[in-house]
Formats: C-alpha cells, structure tokens, sequence
C-alpha cells in the first residue's frame, strides 16, 4: 500500500523524523515508542481497515457475503436406477421365479393378481433399499396403484364390494404404524416404507386380518434377522423394506 507509507514518512517528517527532543519527542514509557510514532501506527491502522473494507467483491481482501464465497449445495440423492441395472438380469430371473412360486401357490385366481402386483417390484426394491436405503416412487407408486385397481377389480367381479372397506382399513392401519415409527425413529424409517406399508396392508387385509397381524410380525421377525446380520458387518443402518416384502409375502403364502 504505497500511499499508506508515504503518509507514514510525512508524519515522521512532521516530528523531526521520529528523532526530535523536548516535549515534541516525548517518549511513551509503557510502549517505548515516541507519541509521533504512535498517532502515525494510529492512522496506519485506520487507512488500512479502510482499504480492506473497500476491496472489491470476491478478492482475497474482501469479507462478508460479497466475497464470492457460495454456500455449499446439498448432496443430491444416490440414483437407484444404476444399481438396478447393474443387476438386471439376477432381478429379473428372481422377480420370474417369485412370480411363478405365487402362481403356482395360490393358483391362476383373480385374487392371485394383487399379491402378484405387489410382488413385482419387490426384488427390485429390496436391492436398491439394502444399497442406498430407500425406496423409489417411482417403483412404489405405481406398485399400490396396480394393488388398489386389482383389489377393486376382484371386489367388483366377486360382488363383494364391501371388501373394499376392509382393505382400505387394513392399509390404513399398517400405514398409520409406520407413520408413527417414521416420526419416532427421525428419518430411521422413510416416507417410502409407509408407502409400501399402505400397499401391503391392503393386500393381508384381502385375504384376513389375521393375515395383517402374523404379515406384520413376520416383517419384524426378518427386521430382526436383518439388522443382527447388517450389524456384525459394521453397519449401523439398516433397511426396513425387505422385511416388510418378505413378511407380506411369505404370510400369503403359507396361509390357508
């Protein structure tokens, strides 16, 4: 800063050169340094913090929010669709052999088709929900709307449309309990299992509520298997969508 030391030299000039006697040159006896020097170390500071305040925005000088420097963006969501596809042919050869596992189970019955819809993303969704913890909309939407138009669709054919109430409790209930462990557990569990709850409740609730009650345990009895599992290899989270897949499933079909 040129100008800042040629205002230094005319302030000593002024003073006898920092050097001069009698009351002129009085030395300060805390710091050692003549009052001359000191009112000049004063104005040094002062044109320097006025320099520094008027540095242009985005210089090495300059300070506050004009400095150029931006908030970090947030970490944008992992994309499932490269770990499906990575995967493709093992989850489509599972996906076929668990679709016929239900066929041949439950038998070629309008009834088979709603569990057959929620079973089609399952494999899919179980991959993707162990490697990033989450569960796609696009993948569980279009899975409960293929549910409540099949459900609809038995009721309709069957003439039993009262049925559908009961599905939609059984859906509700399960969606509910899975609200509540979202809220108490503070992003443990996702928006997207209480999707998938909603989903699979209604599919135990058309076959029994007994259905929904031994659909649910069974979850929590795999939950459980899962986490000791995941937890011994060092991870501390864990999915909640595959035990849900598996429980509603498997209690379809080992019932009655």
């Amino acid at each position: 800063m040129p100008e800042i030391r040629e205002n230094v030299v005319e302030l000593l000039d002024e003073d006898g050169d920092g050097h001069g006697d009698g009351d002129d040159a009085l030395k300060n006896p805390a710091t050692g340094r003549t009052e001359a020097a000191a009112r000049a170390g004063t104005e040094i500071e002062t044109e320097a913090e006025d320099t520094i305040g008027k540095a242009e925005p985005g210089s090495e000088t300059g300070s506050g929010p004009e400095s150029g420097t931006e908030p970090e963006p947030e970490p944008e969501p992992v994309p499932w669709r490269p770990i499906v596809a990575r995967r493709l042919v093992p989850i489509l050869v599972a996906t076929l052999l668990l679709e016929a596992g239900i066929l041949l189970r439950l038998g070629p019955h309008l009834s088979t088709l709603p569990l057959m819809a929620f079973a089609a993303p399952a494999v899919a969704l179980a991959v993707v929900d162990f490697a990033i913890l989450r569960l796609p909309n696009a993948l569980t939407e279009p899975m409960l709307l293929a549910v409540v138009a099949l459900l609809v669709l038995e009721a309709l054919a069957d003439h039993h449309p009262h049925r559908l109430v009961t599905e939609l409790e059984g859906g509700l209930v399960i969606a509910l309990f899975y609200l509540v462990l979202y809220a108490v557990t503070r992003g443990g569990m996702g928006l997207g299992d209480v999707k998938l709850g909603a989903t699979a409740g209604m599919v135990m609730a058309a076959k029994d509520w007994t259905q929904v009650y031994d659909g649910t345990l069974l979850s929590y009895f795999t939950l459980l298997v899962i986490t000791v599992v995941m937890l011994t290899r060092g991870r501390k989270r864990f999915p909640y969508g595959p035990g849900l897949l598996i429980g509603t499933i498997a209690v379809m079909l080992i019932a009655p």
